[in-house]
């Protein structure tokens, strides 16, 4: 399996799954965001192939701050944690120092060619 592809990102927040946003994964490398917030960071398989690790940055570009955590943080780091469900699946914990976990999931959508 591969993490290089085009996913789209959800959160759980109170009230549900609510839609983050697309990550592109790239030899390691992520870009991506939604209507609020860009995102950057790394992410790898790890050598077992059934989970990932990794770290985003996340900073505000538009629009209210309002991030899932439940804060206006206009920039902050990420800690990735995440189990492969399937090679088109995976779903995990986002990890905040002072703000706890939120949990994931990603959906991968296209293959990068």
């Amino acid at each position: 399996m591969t993490l290089d592809a085009l996913w789209t990102a959800e959160f759980q927040v109170r009230g549900g799954w609510t839609n983050g946003g697309v990550l592109v994964v790239e030899n390691g490398r992520v870009f991506g965001g939604d209507r609020q917030y860009w995102y950057a960071g790394r992410l790898s398989l790890n050598q077992n192939g059934e989970s990932i690790s990794g770290h985003l940055k996340v900073v505000h570009y538009h629009g209210d701050r309002a991030a899932a955590f439940g804060d206006v943080g206009p920039v902050f780091s990420l800690e990735i944690q995440g189990t492969v469900l399937s090679p088109t699946a995976i779903s995990g914990v986002l990890k905040r120092p002072g703000l706890g976990n939120l949990a994931f999931r990603l959906t991968k959508r296209e293959e990068i060619s």
